[in-house]
């Protein structure tokens, strides 16, 4: 009768374990989005009297594209011409009547950027919510 290498059972066990670990954090990442701007951000735009203006903009991925809708208050609606190249994203946002460019980084987790429109332009920043 042959016998059993006293490391076989242990060294299966930690091979199964692994491949748990692997399988658990797959299914994590899937859950969570792939990409690192998937999200709700938390983005504040400095106005050139040192104004800030809040609002929110949530990044999704459909069909391996990232969209963006943004979020004034109680008010939602998509942002014009998001896009995603190069790790710079840019978008038009509505404020009171008018368009504004927006470009933004993701940087060590935060979003920075400038925005810019008629006469004025500004910086813009902001972190993800958690959640």
């Amino acid at each position: 009768m042959f016998s059993m290498n006293p490391f076989q059972k242990p060294r299966r066990l930690s091979l199964c374990l692994a491949a748990l670990a692997i399988l658990s954090a797959a299914s994590l990442l899937a859950q969570t989005g792939s990409h690192p701007l998937v999200g709700t951000w938390n983005l504040v735009a400095t106005t050139p009297e040192g104004d800030k203006v809040p609002f929110g903009l949530i990044i999704k991925e459909q069909d391996g594209k990232l969209t963006g809708t943004l979020k004034f208050d109680t008010d939602e609606g998509e942002a014009k011409d998001f896009s995603v190249a190069d790790g710079v994203i840019k978008f038009q946002a509505p404020y009171q009547g008018n368009f504004y460019d927006i470009e933004m980084k993701l940087v060590e987790g935060k979003l920075t950027g400038k925005w810019h429109g008629t006469d004025a332009e500004g910086e813009i920043s902001g972190t993800k919510a958690e959640g």
